[in-house]
């Protein structure tokens, strides 16, 4: 065998084993969909929250938090857009759960926009990015209806456009498999 050759499967099979142990490796801090639970020190009280994790085809994250000093089966749930945007006032959140639209209002009355820094390093570069985002409260009998849907499509309407994204895939990065181990960890919350 050529070194050539050689070197050509070498590279190929370790891509292989690379892609294969990302897929099957646990979620880590700062990974999309991971879940954390915290206890505060000042009061006892605890909290799971979940990191952004994307709507398949599109430029959205869904992220959630629960507390226990939450009243009843209350859910935070962030929704965040790559870039500056303004969120649409009132209703400006809707899930198409198979045909049944179902829409929210935010609890925030202004957008938050956040900059995350850019990286550079190795002969890469990422430049810095805007993150505009609103918060909105569902009910964990919502959660459970849209993680067990057949198919979830999730519209964020915005002041001059909007954004879309389907939920309902399952992939290692996508919200969906995030907010079903979500679900299992609030059971015994």
């Amino acid at each position: 065998m050529s070194h050539k050759v050689f070197a050509i499967f070498f590279t190929a099979l370790f891509m292989i084993l690379l892609f294969i142990g990302c897929a099957g490796t646990p979620n880590m801090p700062g990974m999309p969909g991971y879940i954390s639970e915290s206890t505060s020190a000042f009061d006892g009280s605890k909290q799971l929250s979940m990191e952004p994790a994307w709507l398949d085809d599109s430029i959205a994250k869904l992220s959630l938090l629960k507390s226990t000093k939450m009243k009843g089966d209350k859910l935070v749930l962030t929704v965040i857009v790559k870039g500056t945007y303004t969120f649409r006032r009132f209703e400006s959140l809707h899930f198409n759960v198979d045909g049944e639209i179902v829409s929210f209002k935010s609890i925030d009355s202004i957008t938050n926009i956040e900059t995350s820094p850019g990286f550079s390093g190795s002969g890469f570069y990422f430049p810095p990015s805007n993150w505009s985002f609103k918060r909105y409260i569902i009910t964990e009998d919502f959660l459970k209806h849209i993680i067990s849907a057949e198919r979830v499509v999730v519209k964020i309407e915005l002041s001059k456009t909007f954004v879309e994204g389907v939920f309902s895939k399952d992939d290692f990065r996508l919200a969906r498999p995030a907010f079903i181990e979500f679900y299992k960890k609030l059971q015994p919350f």
